[in-house]
């Protein structure tokens, strides 16, 4: 006689990115935190500014106008409009808790270290002008990221695609330019890859279960978006 064997639903599996994430931030912090470039840094910072690809060094310079702390709020703003026409409510409050947090790099550096020169001198910190981590990077990777991500959900599969392709394209253009064209030092952009990566994550996270969090706050989810 055959004995049937209850089979009870999978365990879950934890992802572990986010926590080396948010390690790998803490790491990057405290190195970038000495008197003088990391070890290795003067090297790669001037290798990066004296072989750089035109054509990067193209797009870049397209694109780090848009970024800046005066034009940057205006970007979000009309990509956070453009959000809510096509996708609703909902995903562009998604969207608006990911600026959020990049406004938070705009306050104030982390770290206080200067931009590079042209021969790798260690200069006197100014705000606004460099620091850690790199804002550009920050804004690119979340606001372009979390786009990406509503777009699995509220468009087509070839659009959520390109979106795609197109963040992580533009963030690896401004990732390299910032530091080719000596606005920051390595240690700037990795830990602002980093930190806005495990952001995402939790961007991610808030938005596939907040219909669940909300279930029953009808006034809640109306606010929100959510069918009530």
């Amino acid at each position: 006689m055959n004995e049937e064997i209850a089979v009870g639903p999978p365990a879950r599996v934890i992802w572990p990115a986010p926590a080396l994430l948010v390690v790998a931030s803490v790491i990057l912090t405290l190195a970038a935190r000495g008197e003088a470039p990391f070890s290795g840094e003067r090297h790669l910072t001037l290798w990066m500014h004296r072989n750089s690809p035109a054509p990067l060094d193209w797009m870049g310079a397209a694109v780090d106008p848009l970024v800046t702390d005066l034009t940057a709020p205006m970007v979000f703003a009309t990509i956070f409009l453009a959000v809510w026409w096509r996708w609703g409510r909902h995903p562009a409050i998604v969207l608006g808790l990911a600026g959020a947090f990049t406004a938070l790099t705009r306050i104030g550096d982390i770290v206080e270290r200067p931009r590079p020169t042209t021969s790798g001198a260690w200069t006197d910190h100014h705000f606004g002008n460099g620091g850690y981590p790199s804002g550009h990077v920050v804004f690119t990777v979340l606001v372009l990221g979390t786009v990406a991500l509503l777009a699995r959900h509220y468009s087509s599969p070839g659009v959520a695609r390109r979106l795609a392709v197109l963040a992580v394209a533009l963030s690896a253009i401004t990732a390299w330019t910032r530091i080719s064209d000596l606005n920051h030092w390595p240690l700037d952009v990795f830990g602002a890859l980093t930190m806005a990566s495990a952001t995402l994550f939790g961007v991610s996270y808030v938005e596939r279960h907040l219909d669940a969090l909300t279930a029953g706050r009808t006034r809640l989810r109306d606010l929100l978006g959510l069918p009530t």
